[in-house]
């Protein structure tokens, strides 16, 4: 999977730019304030339809103007496409080939994309929700099913969350109770699938770049008792029963997928609360290169690769291990002010100045 060709109009500070990648990808360098960030930015939002940095569209529009817009042009699916967003501050619109997504999520179909980010290090040591936020886009992007289970869970979260706020008839709750516990554990047991195998590539890219320095593994945590005489849907069952009267007095459902969370373990303590920010940060790193490891099995083709100079940090010899695994597979993008960290890289150079926007 790889972008040949970008125009970005009025996105951030791009009024009109317009570049040309090879099947290799760039290292994007130059002064700070010129957008790289911003352009990479604009890669990932073919992947995702919306900014990694901010959730209104609006403030990716250019000081002044009225809309934003980009194009470009992909391979995947050993086809060319063509794909285009834009946004006023109002509404948005989505098209591949000319034709109209439907739904922001429906682009995890098409457009691969991994980005690392200095933001990843919150995956090890941030809340349960940047795990949950981690996983829900991994797995979507290695299952689109997920999505859809993901969609109809939250519909019936929000709905059984409104009963909550209101004087419900006894029949009614315990329909809106089936319907939740069995979507929930739908989600549930997806996360448990993609856990399993993703494990178990984390485990194996973290001994390349730690050099087997520390024992990892990664488990499930639930926001309600697990009883191994149950299974899974009678234990959410039986706590959602025990604690209806708090949930009354609180207005919201209180265990579930959308509370759960995903603990990592160095040497057999939570990383969250005992790693260094060394040990973070290349797990960080790793976490991500097993979620670009398991969308390359399953879709046949490799994702591209986005870093913006989450590497810098590292020391050179953990960079080199990082460089052997990605080197020759992904079309890879680094943002940096300082393109000489990444020459062993053998990237094209791309700078930016103040004329390309």
């Amino acid at each position: 999977m790889e972008i040949s060709k970008l125009k970005a109009i009025n996105f951030r500070n791009f009024e009109g730019l317009e570049l040309s990648f090879a099947p290799e990808g760039a290292i994007i360098f130059g002064e700070n304030g010129l957008g790289k960030t911003n352009l990479l930015e604009a890669v990932s939002f073919f992947a995702f339809g919306k900014s990694f940095r901010t959730g209104r569209d609006s403030e990716l529009i250019n000081f002044s103007k009225a809309f934003f817009r980009l194009e470009g042009n992909f391979t995947f699916n050993r086809e060319n496409h063509f794909l285009e967003a834009a946004a006023d501050k109002s509404k948005k619109i989505l098209k591949i080939d000319k034709t109209i997504i439907g739904k922001v999520g429906d682009l995890y179909k098409y457009v691969k994309i991994v980005y690392f980010s200095p933001q990843d290090i919150e995956i090890i040591s941030g809340s349960p929700s940047a795990r949950r936020n981690f996983f829900n886009q991994a797995i979507a992007q290695f299952t689109f099913s997920y999505i859809l289970e993901s969609r109809k869970f939250f519909r019936i979260l929000k709905q059984r969350n409104a009963l909550l706020k209101i004087k419900f008839e006894r029949e009614e709750k315990r329909i809106w109770d089936e319907q939740f516990v069995d979507a929930g554990i739908s989600v549930i047991e997806e996360r448990l699938r993609y856990l399993h195998r993703f494990t178990d590539e984390l485990c194996a890219l973290y001994d390349t770049i730690s050099e087997k320095r520390e024992e990892l593994n990664v488990r499930y945590k639930y926001s309600f008792p697990v009883f191994v005489e149950n299974d899974l849907r009678t234990n959410l069952k039986n706590y959602l029963e025990e604690i209806e009267q708090q949930e009354i007095a609180m207005q919201r459902t209180l265990a579930g997928p959308h509370l759960d969370d995903f603990v990592f373990r160095l040497n057999g303590k939570e990383a969250r609360k005992f790693a260094s920010q060394g040990q973070k940060r290349s797990l960080a790193i790793a976490v991500r290169l097993a979620q670009a490891k398991l969308i390359s099995q399953t879709n046949a083709e490799f994702p591209i690769i986005i870093f913006d100079d989450v590497l810098a940090e590292l020391d050179k010899n953990r960079t080199a291990k990082i460089i052997e695994l990605l080197k020759g597979k992904h079309q890879i993008f680094i943002a940096t002010p300082n393109a000489k960290s990444y020459e062993s890289f053998h990237l094209p150079l791309l700078e930016l100045k103040k004329e390309l926007g």
